[in-house]
């Protein structure tokens, strides 16, 4: 028997992960139990336990037979949870599915979040060893665990690591960023995608870009560094026609991103309202270019559906997307290096357009996805 651990506290990933098992055929192979009872989506396959040892003990107790633990993604939690597997199954393989957040929210790393306005914005809300403290409270550990964290969380985090046989994302220099963090010692990478371009955009033929906007960022999240992009393109030009999304995150800080992008250009859209998929598209569509600073593994979604649309992409050039996409042979560009006039005013050729489509769809073509989610379901 397989059992998926989800920690998922809005259920979207559990969900997916339900579905594929469903139609799979290793469905029953293949049991989920999510950390947590308050998730927002829930799917009646999933067993829904709260974060406690008690909790953990009465389910594990259920349990006839484990061979392999998939953890969606790994935290402290997660952590606490398989040690007291392994009381009972021994010899159960262990798969961490890498969500980023894991290694890049630790202390010790969180400032390189940031750029200078994002970070005095956190900074202002509290202190960021204090937000440190809440993110890891409230969706990694219970407040018992953060006081061994505190004391000697390197340590934690290399015990933890040690248990873990192999770790799984879509970019191999996430698993190099994380052996900088904590050496790896016995794990191996498997790539693995949840998503395939096919269910990201489901008409791959239905959007192109067309339009002649910069997209900045992808969500109102201070991760996103829109300020200093902001500053960046308002230099070169104030009448750069700029498309700003801004669905989902903080909605401050979102009020302050606004503002600032409407006192340097003179022609914004701000996207606030959520729309479906398709709607979401086409509107992703009037952007021919696409500046996301974000300085680590997020909006994977968004960034493949404008790279098959042939949107001109720019990205911070020290992130785990930007360096895989280089070395993949996409024609992709950097913030730090490319952000000028000539390349925000020239498209990508047709040639290079084609040439991205045919790479995404070898890493994330839905057959491509179904082979990575065969290997974690057997």
């Amino acid at each position: 028997m397989n059992l998926h651990v989800t920690s998922d506290t809005y259920g979207l990933y559990t969900l997916e992960i339900a579905d594929r098992i469903r139609h799979s055929g290793y469905g029953t192979g293949n049991i989920i139990v999510n950390l947590g009872t308050n998730a927002e989506l829930k799917d009646n396959s999933v067993v829904y336990i709260s974060g406690t040892k008690t909790s953990f003990t009465e389910y594990m107790n259920t349990l006839e037979q484990v061979s392999k633990v998939v953890f969606h993604p790994y935290n402290f939690t997660g952590y606490e949870f398989l040690k007291e597997l392994l009381k009972k199954f021994p010899g159960v393989k262990v798969y961490w599915i890498c969500w980023s957040y894991e290694f890049y929210n630790l202390p010790h790393v969180v400032n390189k979040l940031y750029e200078p306005f994002a970070l005095k914005y956190i900074r202002s809300k509290t202190s960021v060893s204090a937000r440190v403290k809440q993110s890891i409270v409230s969706g990694m550990i219970n407040i018992r665990g953060w006081a061994r964290i505190k004391k000697n969380y390197r340590q934690q985090l290399k015990d933890a690591n040690q248990l873990v046989h192999y770790f799984c994302s879509p970019f191999p220099t996430d698993f190099y960023f994380l052996n900088k963090i904590i050496p790896a010692n016995r794990i191996a990478y498997e790539p693995f995608a949840y998503l395939s371009i096919n269910k990201i955009m489901p008409a791959l033929n239905e959007f192109s870009s067309t339009g002649n906007k910069i997209m900045i960022g992808h969500s109102a999240s201070p991760d996103g560094n829109h300020y200093e992009v902001i500053e960046k393109i308002g230099a070169l030009s104030k009448d750069y026609p700029v498309l700003l999304p801004l669905v989902y995150g903080d909605s401050v800080y979102a009020g302050l991103i606004i503002e600032k992008a409407r006192s340097v250009f003179n022609n914004i859209e701000v996207l606030k309202n959520k729309l479906d998929k398709s709607a979401y598209y086409q509107k992703l569509s009037e952007a021919g270019w696409a500046v996301i600073n974000v300085k680590v593994q997020q909006g994977v979604g968004n960034i493949i559906g404008l790279v098959w649309m042939g949107t001109k992409i720019f990205l911070d050039k020290h992130s785990s997307i930007y360096i895989d996409f280089v070395e993949w042979g996409v024609f992709i560009f950097n913030i730090q290096d490319h952000l000028n006039r000539h390349e925000l005013e020239t498209r990508l050729t047709t040639e290079q357009v084609n040439t991205n489509k045919k790479i995404i769809l070898e890493k994330f073509g839905e057959d491509r996805v179904q082979e990575y989610w065969n290997k974690i379901l057997s």
